[in-house]
């Protein structure tokens, strides 16, 4: 098994994840927008869970390609050998460690994305954030940019560890 098929792997679970929130939330949130009086919102996420949907599919029919893309596999110390080595895998369990958390984040992003629309288009609703979700506003953007740094920084990190245990 080559490292992009472990990471293609990865991706189609990561689809499959994907698809089962957007159609779990938009089932049990769109009646709920309708009951609390929120109809402007309604079209908006939609549009959202089905773009979720819409990238499930394409993550779902291309995982290879994404595969290729998320790590890197033009390196010399890849090219004549197409087997799976130590730091390959240490890449790999990376990425995919990257591509569960990814999945967190992005809930947590449509989430506080829903909440700012609502409150920036409906000024009779007088939402304001309290300093707690201003916090989890924050740490969501910090789990994002960690979750960018294992998705595309996953080689980096293999020699960053292999060096801080081996020395070397």
């Amino acid at each position: 098994m080559k490292l992009e098929h472990l990471v293609a792997l990865a991706v189609r679970l990561f689809a499959i994840v994907l698809a089962l929130y957007a159609i779990r939330n938009g089932i049990s949130l769109v009646p709920q927008f309708q009951k609390q009086g929120w109809e402007e919102a309604t079209p908006f996420y939609i549009a959202l869970m089905t773009s979720l949907i819409f990238l499930s599919v394409i993550l779902w029919k291309f995982p290879l390609t994404v595969a290729r893309g998320l790590v890197n596999f033009r390196e010399s110390s890849q090219t004549n050998d197409n087997l799976i080595n130590k730091k390959s895998i240490e890449a790999a369990a990376y990425t995919v460690l990257g591509l569960y958390l990814l999945f967190g984040v992005l809930s947590d992003a449509v989430y506080w994305a829903t909440m700012l629309l609502l409150s920036n288009r409906n000024p009779q609703l007088m939402f304001e954030f309290s300093i707690d979700q201003k916090a989890t506003i924050f740490t969501t953007v910090i789990e994002f940019i960690f979750v960018l740094f294992l998705i595309f920084g996953s080689r980096r990190l293999v020699e960053l560890f292999n060096k801080l245990k081996y020395g070397k």
